[in-house]
This record gives structure tokens, C-alpha cells and sequence, in this order.
């Protein structure tokens, strides 16, 4: 099956990235902890929404600025990441926490957070930052015509 040559690359270091089910998938393969519950009011969300990001020091994110806030469509029903304590300290300590829904100054608090995701979680890294999943759609964001440019840098820096 394909996703078992996904996770054979990914454990040998090809960069993987994983956009809403795409997050969802590698959760449910193991190649990142956690999991994505249904939306905390039980209804399917589609709207542009603020992230902050957290982490730049990745392949993913290094034409990012820290603490930059992006303009990004989620469209989802099961999008509110959910981790135990033992896994969020490892994801703070470690760095690993990709993005965070935000508001557009840039608070990251029960208000700015579409889904009900612990600790406004929008994305994660494994431990060897070579996988990225996320729950936004910065595809949906990479032409003026009919978005905005935010989600651009996330596949410029990917190629950088």
C-alpha cells in the first residue's frame, strides 16, 4: 500500500506534510502523536482564520518570521487536535508546535480558537522536524486573485 512507502520515506527523513485529513492520516499511522477530534461546537467550519507561527527554524516554515500571523481557510469537521499532558509538554519543550490559532493581534486564547484544539494548536512537528501536519490550508492561500499570499512561504521554504 502507498502509505506504507510514506511511512518508510518519512522514517527516513523525507520531508512529509499533511494538510487536514492529510493531518488526520498521520496521526492515525503514528507518524505524529495525537489526534483530531470532532470541531468543539459539532459543526464542519470554512472560514479564513488567523495562525501565529510558532516555530521558523524548520524546512517548512524558515521563510516565516517568529510570531508572524497568517490569514489561512480551514475547512473541517474534525480539526480540534487533542494530545495528553506527557505529549503537549514534549511538543513545548521540544519546539515542535508549528502554528496556533490566533487573533489578528496575535492572541492565542479560547476566542481565537476555531475548533476547541488544546493549547490553540493548528500544527505540529515530529521530534526530527521533518514532518509537518496541520489542520489551516495554506494551499488555499498562495495567489492575490482569489486569496491572499500567506500560505506561500510554507511551499517557498520547502524548496529553499
Amino acid at each position: 500500500m502507498i502509505i506504507d512507502e510514506v511511512v518508510k520515506a518519512a522514517n527516513n527523513g523525507c520531508l512529509v506534510l499533511g494538510i487536514c485529513n492529510g493531518f488526520q492520516i498521520l496521526t492515525e499511522t503514528g507518524l505524529l502523536k495525537g489526534t483530531l477530534l470532532r470541531n468543539k461546537n459539532l459543526k464542519f467550519i470554512n472560514k479564513d482564520i488567523q495562525i501565529k507561527v510558532i516555530n521558523n527554524k524548520t524546512k517548512f516554515s524558515n521563510k516565516y518570521k517568529k510570531d508572524e500571523i497568517l490569514k489561512i481557510n480551514i475547512a473541517h469537521n474534525e480539526g480540534n487536535f487533542f494530545t495528553d499532558d506527557k505529549h503537549l509538554k514534549e511538543l513545548k519543550e521540544n519546539n515542535l508546535i508549528a502554528f496556533k490559532y490566533c487573533d489578528i493581534k496575535g492572541n492565542t486564547d479560547k476566542t481565537s480558537n476555531p475548533n476547541g484544539s488544546i493549547d490553540n494548536i493548528a500544527g505540529i512537528y515530529n521530534s526530527k522536524k521533518n514532518i509537518l501536519g496541520m489542520m489551516p490550508h495554506p494551499e488555499r492561500m498562495v495567489d492575490k486573485l482569489i486569496s491572499n499570499t500567506d500560505g506561500l512561504n510554507l511551499f517557498s521554504s520547502l524548496i529553499n
